[in-house]
Parts: C-alpha cells; structure tokens; sequence
C-alpha cells in the first residue's frame, strides 16, 4: 500500500483548505524497497493533525462501505485521497473521493473485479502513540465505538426474544392448542420487526431456510446473529501491549512465520526467550447477554490451564461462570498447544476474539464520550479512552529470561522494551497485509543505539513489502535514516495555516548535529540551563569583569560542545597573542 495524492476543501482542526486554495500534498515515491514517510516539525506545527486526518479518512471510509456499520454523512471537509493497493497480486491505483460527506471509489474496472468498494480499502489502519494523543486515539474510537454498538444490538435482541419467547410459552402452557398463531404474535411481529430494521445483523436460522413463512409465524428459536467485521483501523495501546506480544509468542498455525520471526527478535533484543504461562483477567459482567461474548468465552475456558485439570465441561474455579468474572490461567506446553489447534483450528479468530473484548471497554465511556464519538465530523478529543477497569487483561506473564531461560515476568521488562516489542510486534502481525502504519513519536524511551537502528531493525525482522509506515518524530536519529525526499517538513505561516515543505538538504546519511541545525532549527546543540551558564560567565569576560585566564579557569566544569570550544579557543589566542606581546 502506498499514499500517492491528498487534497483537502474544508477544515480539519488545523489543516484547511478552500475551493479556490486546497489543502494538497504528493507523497513521493520511494526508489528504496523500504523508505518510510518521515514527518518532521516543531510542536503545534501541525504534523499530529495530518496523520489524525489520515486516519479520519479511512476509518471513515470504514464506516461508509462497511453496511454494517452507521455513517451520518457529516464530515467538515471534503477530500480527494490516491494510493496504490494490492488487489489479487495486481497494483492498483484507487481514488477515494468524499463530496459533502458521500464517497465515491475510482479505479480502473477492467484491472480488477471487485464486490464490494469496502475491498479495496486498506486491510489494517494500524496507529501508535508514546504518549496520550487524545486526538489520534479518538479517530480510531469512533469505530471502536460502531463495533461494540453493533455487538450490544445483538446482545439486546437475544435478552428481549428470551422474555418474549417466555411470555408466548406460557401462552401455549394455558392453551394446549400450540400452534394458535394469537400466541406467538408479540413474538412474531417482534422478529419480523427486527429483521426489516437490522437486516446486516440477523438472519434466518439454518434449519428454518426450507419454511420461512412458517418460521415467522412461530419463530421459536431465535435469529441467527452475523458476524460483525472488526473495524480496520486498530489503536494499539498499552492495553493491546499484552495482547500481540501473547499472540505473537504462541502463533503455531498460519501466523506460524511471523511468530517465528518475533521469538527470534524479542530473544536478539529483549533477551526474552520464551512464555511459560500467562493469566487472562476478564470482567465481563456487563456482557452476560451478548452471544458473541459468551461463546469467546467458553472457548477461552476451555484452552485455559484450569480447565485442563478439572472434569470436562467444568468451569476453572477461579473463574465464575455466572458472571463471567475472574482469571484464567494458561500453561504454554503440549496440552496447551493441543487445545489450541482444536479449538481455534484457524489462529486468526483467537486473535479476533481477544480483540473483540479489548473494544468492549466501549461500554464504559461516559454518555457524554459515547454521544460524540457517534459522530463522523470532528467535534473534540475524546479522554481517557483506555481507562478504568479492562473487560479483558493479561496478567502474570511468566517468561523465560536470558541464555539459562531464568523465569521472570514481563512487567519486568524496561519501558524502551515494552515500546520497541509493541511497535514491532505490531508490525509484524499486520505487515503481511495492505496496511497504513501510523506511529507518533514511537522512539521516546528507546536508549540511542535503538534510535540509530530502530528503522534497520523493521527491516531485519518485518516483512515491509505491503505496507506504508508513516513516522511522526521530533529524534534526529530516525530522520538520518529516511531520504530527504520522503520527510515531510510542518510548518505554520503568518496566517496560523498548516504548509508541508520539502527539505533542502539530504536527511538519509546525515550527522545527528547537522540535521538539528538544518531541520529542527535549532541554533546551538547544548541544553539551555548550562548555555545560559556559560553565556553569563563569558558576559563578565567580555564587559571586562574578569580576564581570559579566569574565564578559562571557569569553563572547566563544562563538556565539550561546538559552542563552548570555539569561545575557549579564542580565549586560549588571545592569552598567547598577550603573552607573545609581553615577551
């Protein structure tokens, strides 16, 4: 997947555009087979606005082509987006155009068949951020929100069918006459109801597709709920932290490849050489209703460690049933690999699954969130997205640590870690597939040795092939390591307007001091509290307050720095040119 061409009539926080001025930038293409999208730029430059509306963009379109989902048709802009996707092995050059809220694919029809527009949308969006940007997190909660909505929808027809079901029940318990229609009417006018309504999210039951008519005049059993897509756009948070590193590390089935990957990168990096056991917390009370809940549920039962040791069909006993609250362990031996293969014959819906509790936290956001996430057009950011009490959390992940596999846990593994094994192992589980990777400042607790080898390392252990990565940074480190022409420059203009620039040096090979100075504008390259230490003592130097020998004597206690050196090269000249005179 690659970005080609945006444009933009309208506003978006602080990227604007008009009819007769848009918004406009062309991503370059890149001649290297690996050569991300490099935003640079002081804070408040404009460069977190451009990824979150790139991200609004898709997850938008999400909405808008997937049926399930609800889309108002409210955006505050209009939007012209290119980019090349792979579609059935052909490069495909799509346009996706919005006007006044209604997008429209463009393509070229006779290079590929298509069913559906939703397809030729990328298969992830896949975000990262160090830090809490609201603004980011918020795009992606929109359809984090739709999905859980949809779940709920589902739950809430199976609870309002039961008591119905029961009240035509005891009808037909009075009269013996059970197939008096009189009986299940209530029932009946319920389902059709909900049917005409909800058409993406029931369907006929199979045994009831031979007589429907008859079905709808006694529907005792319940519709068929289908399967709700998850959105294509992820937030990985440190709640999903957990989750991929787990996944990653018990793959043995189609991800099989990736898996192996990962172990060989968090035992090169990490020193991490293997999982013996690990805990799911789930509390999931609130969702006793939902259907799709209760059969991930027993399937994580039955995998877990507990269940393994008790009769069959029993519930683990730190888990409770009833309200689906508790932990379950898991050992990562043969057994556990045994149950794995027969309960999850295709590895992907464990992840799925695992997924889907993650965005049920929806749940518990606050009326006042869930009332502006239910909007497409950008009203505020949304808060504390991840906070509270997890539907579902990793705990007690026992690893096997260093060369004598010592056991320790992964908590226990420093924040650059953690960082570098969640970007990564991001990475590695959606690479394989079209997917637009959005990563915000992902090297902030990385030590410098990461910094310099953070891009070199994707490219040791990730298939990059498929893929589009855009990094936001403020680090040096990472700019030296992408070519010139494919950094994008933020800068705001005397009209607070947001201008993407190109650059006029060579960023790709460049020294760390060079690129501060011509890139992020900096005048000298020390902190500021020592420099305004050594400006005040060399101010006594230059009113006449000391001479050069104290001067010197003074700036002893500092390291070495461009700036201090050349001020004590001039000092030491001009104590030879006076000891030269007095000779």
């Amino acid at each position: 997947m690659k970005l080609k061409k945006l444009e933009v009539v309208g506003t978006f926080k602080s990227i604007a555009g008009t009819n007769d001025r848009p918004f406009v930038y062309e991503f370059s293409d890149s001649k290297k087979a690996f050569n991300p999208l490099c935003l640079v730029g002081l804070n408040g430059s404009g460069k977190s606005n451009f990824i979150e509306l790139l991200a609004d963009i898709f997850n938008y379109a999400d909405r808008f082509y997937n049926p399930q989902f609800s889309s108002k048709n409210e955006l505050n802009y209009d939007f012209s987006l290119t980019y090349e996707i792979e579609f059935d092995e052909i490069q495909v050059d799509v346009e996706l155009v919005c006007s006044e809220g209604d997008l429209t694919l463009n393509y070229d029809e006779k290079s590929v068949f298509i069913l559906n527009e939703h397809d030729l949308l990328p298969k992830h969006v896949i975000a990262y951020s160090s830090g809490q940007n609201q603004g980011l997190s918020s795009v992606f909660a929109k359809n984090q929100f739709n999905y859980f909505d949809l779940i709920r929808q589902q739950g809430v027809f199976f609870r309002e069918y039961t008591v119905k079901r029961h009240v035509a029940l005891q009808k037909a318990s009075v009269d013996s006459d059970a197939e008096n229609d009189s009986m299940w009417a209530e029932l009946s006018e319920y389902v059709k109801g909900k049917l005409n309504t909800s058409s993406d999210l029931f369907e006929f039951p199979k045994f009831a597709q031979d007589d429907i008519d008859y079905y709808l005049q006694i529907p005792d059993e319940p519709l068929e709920a289908k399967k709700v897509k998850l959105p294509i756009g992820l937030f990985t948070d440190h709640s999903l932290n957990n989750l991929v590193f787990i996944y990653l590390m018990v793959c043995q089935g189609i991800n099989k490849d990736k898996s192996e990957a990962f172990h060989k990168f968090v035992k090169d990096e990490a020193n991490i050489f293997g999982v013996n056991s690990f805990e799911i917390d789930l509390r999931l009370s609130d969702y006793r209703d939902f259907e799709k809940v209760g059969n991930i549920v027993e399937r994580l039962v039955e995998l877990s460690s507990d269940s393994l040791k008790i009769p069959a069909q029993a519930t683990p006993r730190s888990f409770i049933k009833d309200t689906l609250n508790g932990k379950l362990t898991f050992y990562v031996n043969a057994e556990f690999y045994e149950s794995f293969g027969r309960l999850y014959l295709d590895e992907s819906y464990f992840l799925d699954h695992l997924i889907t509790l993650n965005h049920l936290v929806a749940k518990r956001w606050s009326h006042d969130e869930k009332r502006t996430l239910k909007l497409d057009k950008y009203e505020r950011n949304v808060p504390n997205l991840s906070g509270g009490l997890m539907p579902i959390r990793f705990t007690n992940i026992e690893i096997k640590y260093g060369e004598n596999e010592i056991k320790s846990t992964y908590d226990r593994v420093s924040d650059g870690e953690h960082q570098l094994i969640q970007v990564v192992g991001s990475l590695l589980l959606f690479s394989s597939e079209q997917t637009l990777f959005i990563l915000d400042e992902p090297e902030s607790h990385f030590n410098p040795e990461w910094r310099t080898e953070f891009l070199d390392l994707i490219e040791k252990y990730v298939d990059t092939s498929k893929m589009e990565l855009l990094i936001s940074t403020h680090s040096p480190f990472l700019l030296s390591a992408c070519e010139s022409s494919r950094v994008l420059s933020f800068k705001k203009n005397d009209n607070d307007e947001v201008e993407i620039t190109g650059l006029d040096v060579q960023t790709y090979g460049a020294a760390f001091d060079s690129l501060l100075t011509s890139v992020f504008d900096m005048e000298v390259l020390i902190s500021q509290k020592p420099l305004n230490e050594i400006r005040k003592k060399l101010r006594k130097y230059d009113n006449g307050e000391v001479d050069a020998a104290t001067a010197l004597e003074s700036l002893k206690e500092y390291g070495d720095s461009f700036e201090l050196n050349y001020r004590i090269n001039q000092l030491k000249q001009e104590l030879q040119k006076k000891g030269e005179h007095e000779s």
